[in-house]
């Protein structure tokens, strides 16, 4: 009984050295299949456009694709404003092209008015899967 153990305890031991622990790796998300939409009349839309050289940033426009483009401190205003207004939610619509860490930083910006949801806009899916 003694050896059979012993074995067991080296497997073990061999196998907690051989296998590689690795973390952060990509993950590919399917695209969501349902969900609950954000009526338009209940929300401010922003929408980022991929940057035109030689800017770098993405250009923020206040409205649904179309509108003025606006500073950080414009689109706080104007959410401050939609919050007046009963509109809590916000919908922040991005171009494919626009980098996922200029969302984030877009998100993280307009998240400091109080008393509000960020949304991620997504496009209705045109085929079936």
């Amino acid at each position: 009984m003694t050896p059979m153990v012993d074995v067991v305890f080296q497997l073990m031991t061999f196998m907690l050295f051989s296998v590689q622990m690795s973390g952060g790796e990509k993950v590919d998300i399917p695209p969501a299949r349902h969900g609950v939409g954000v009526e338009e009349t209940d929300a401010t839309f922003l929408t980022l456009l991929k940057p035109e050289p030689p800017a770098v940033e993405a250009r923020l426009l206040l409205g649904h694709g179309e509108g003025p483009t606006a500073s950080l401190d414009q689109a706080r205003a104007a959410i401050a404003d939609g919050v007046k207004q009963g509109r809590r939610k916000v919908i922040l619509q991005a171009d494919g092209e626009v980098p996922h860490g200029e969302v984030i930083r877009i998100a993280g910006a307009v998240a400091e008015v109080e008393g509000i949801t960020v949304h991620v806009g997504v496009q209705e899916p045109t085929g079936t899967p």
